[in-house]
């Protein structure tokens, strides 16, 4: 007698395709992963080579670079209008498609911490896509525009020790390593060590990961030994944290595109990328000044626009040289001791920089 044919699969038979199912899914899956990825760095790659073609145009417009800290109009009055706190990146909003926002802004008499519409603005060309997230952590009830792209502040520490970031009395001169500084302004000239080797900008994200209004690094960062080791030895590994926690009732770093602030619109080379970063004024005085580094959701490290346009990948395994030399004085020219990354901070050091 002749059996009848069968319908449908045994049991063994399906978990089988179950089973091989769930093992191709295993394989492909890490590889869309890397693949989206690898997109989104693309597109994070493309955004500061645009940034860089927009300071080049800057730059043919006014013979030099913005400060990465500065004012306009009332601003000068440090009492009045924007403070003489908007960042870099407001000065070359008419070079990104902008120049409506840049006229707002110049127009405003608020400086950028306010809570002003067009300070909330969000700007694709900031964005890097694999840092998500546009709401502030840290203040989400009143989070102003997001930016990843920081200016280069040298191998120190960035900005100006000074309640409020205020600026001096004039004359203004205050100095730095790097391509970008406060209230100062430098061009092409003025990279000595090259274009090719002095990098413009690099990658931020959006993270608390840095110490704490007043406290220890504050205290660290305050004394004549400040190191970037001196910084580091406050991280917490098991918790991800520093000694003083993060920017307690402040917007995190990279929350406010605006602000020229230190914490908001500069790093430098002295602690290798992804090493995390220490304030030495916080709270009240406006993070104005600090050791901060380049950061990334990118594996295993950052990108970073040179100053001749150029992008590249910057491991965080750099050779970053003695992380325990104290930082140099933002008025000299000498040769970076952080290594090679140092070097690429400086604009006129001297250092001979090779393959990195």
């Amino acid at each position: 007698m002749a059996s009848r044919p069968r319908s449908a699969f045994t049991l063994i038979e399906l978990l089988v395709v179950i089973a091989i199912i769930a093992i191709l899914i295993a394989l492909l899956l890490p590889a869309v992963q890397q693949a989206r990825e690898a997109a989104r760095r693309t597109q994070c790659k493309n955004n500061l080579k645009q940034l860089g073609l927009a300071l080049h145009n800057y730059h043919d417009v006014h013979n030099m670079f913005p400060p990465f800290s500065g004012g306009t109009g009332s601003g000068l009055n440090i009492a009045n209008g924007n403070r003489t706190r908007l960042s870099g990146i407001v000065y070359v909003l008419p070079f990104i498609e902008q120049a409506a926002l840049y006229r707002e802004i110049v127009a405003l008499n608020t400086p950028p911490y306010d809570n002003t519409a067009q300070y909330k603005v969000a700007l694709p060309a900031l964005l890097c896509p694999s840092d998500a997230g546009l709401v502030d952590p840290n203040n989400a009830g009143n989070t102003r525009g997001k930016k990843n792209y920081m200016f280069c502040a040298g191998d120190t520490h960035a900005g100006i020790a000074a309640a409020n970031c205020t600026r001096p009395a004039n004359p203004v001169v205050l100095p730095n390593r790097g391509m970008f500084g406060t209230y100062t302004c430098y061009g092409l000239r003025d990279a000595t060590d090259g274009s090719s080797n002095t990098i413009a900008m690099a990658e931020i994200c959006g993270s608390d990961r840095v110490g704490g209004p007043g406290g220890t690094a504050r205290t660290v960062l305050a004394a004549g030994t400040a190191s970037p080791a001196s910084c580091r030895a406050l991280w917490n590994a098991s918790t991800k944290t520093y000694t003083d926690g993060g920017f307690t009732g402040e917007a995190a770093r990279s929350y406010r595109w605006a602000d020229g602030a230190a914490s908001w619109s500069a790093f430098s080379t002295a602690a290798p990328p992804n090493a995390g970063s220490c304030l030495s004024n916080g709270g009240g005085a406006g993070h104005c000044d600090g050791l901060y580094a380049a950061e990334s959701r990118h594996a295993g490290g950052v990108q970073a626009l040179m100053t001749d346009g150029a992008v590249r990948f910057i491991s965080e395994n750099i050779d970053a040289g003695n992380q325990a030399a104290p930082l140099p004085s933002i008025s000299t020219t000498s040769a970076s001791p952080y290594g090679v990354w140092g070097a690429l901070g400086t604009r006129s050091g001297g250092e001979v920089v090779g393959e990195f």
